[in-house]
Formats: structure tokens, C-alpha cells, sequence
């Protein structure tokens, strides 16, 4: 197993939440707070993808660092997108730091 692969993946994650909860500050009035728990939802999916892809045989190539990292935050998104609708048609909310009253 890889772990680069799993810190690339995780690494990529972050910029993913960082690039996102940025751009979400910048264009929504008011801006919202950053959330911890959506946050951490993500890492843990990044997680969960990263060792799925080094036990799958997945290895990091320096030469493709761009088009790897870029792919592992697609594929977060990609994962994290379809876990929230599966717990959305469960009838529950994603986690979040600011529950709704």
C-alpha cells in the first residue's frame, strides 16, 4: 500500500474544502462561517478514498502530480456529492456545526 496516495488524497481534500468554503465567503451574503464537521466529512471520505485507491494499486506519479491531485479532489467531490443524497433520501441532514433550529 501507498501512503502517499492517501496523503495526496487527503491533501487534496482540503484544498477542495478550503478552495470551496473560500469562494462560498466570497459570493453569499452573509458570508458563512467555516464548519468544522463538513469539513471533517470530507477528510474522512478523502480518507476512505485514498486507502481504497492504494489497496487497489493505485501509486503517486510525480510527473502527474496536477492531474492527480486534481482527479483525487474530483473523486472526493464526486463520493461526498453521492453520500449526501444517499442521506438526504434517508430522511437525515449531512453533519454540520450549525444545526438549522
Amino acid at each position: 500500500m501507498d501512503w502517499i496516495v492517501v496523503i495526496a488524497t487527503v491533501v487534496s481534500a482540503v484544498a477542495y474544502g478550503i478552495i470551496f468554503w473560500w469562494k462560498a465567503r466570497q459570493t453569499q451574503d452573509p458570508p458563512p462561517l467555516f464548519d468544522a464537521y463538513k469539513f471533517a466529512a470530507t477528510l474522512l471520505v478523502a480518507i476512505a478514498i485514498g486507502v481504497i485507491s492504494a489497496f487497489s494499486g493505485a501509486t503517486f506519479n510525480e510527473e502527474y502530480f496536477l492531474l492527480q491531485m486534481g482527479a483525487y479532489a474530483g473523486y472526493v467531490a464526486m463520493v461526498e456529492t453521492i453520500l449526501k443524497a444517499l442521506v438526504g433520501l434517508l430522511g437525515r441532514t449531512w453533519p454540520t456545526s450549525f444545526p438549522e433550529s
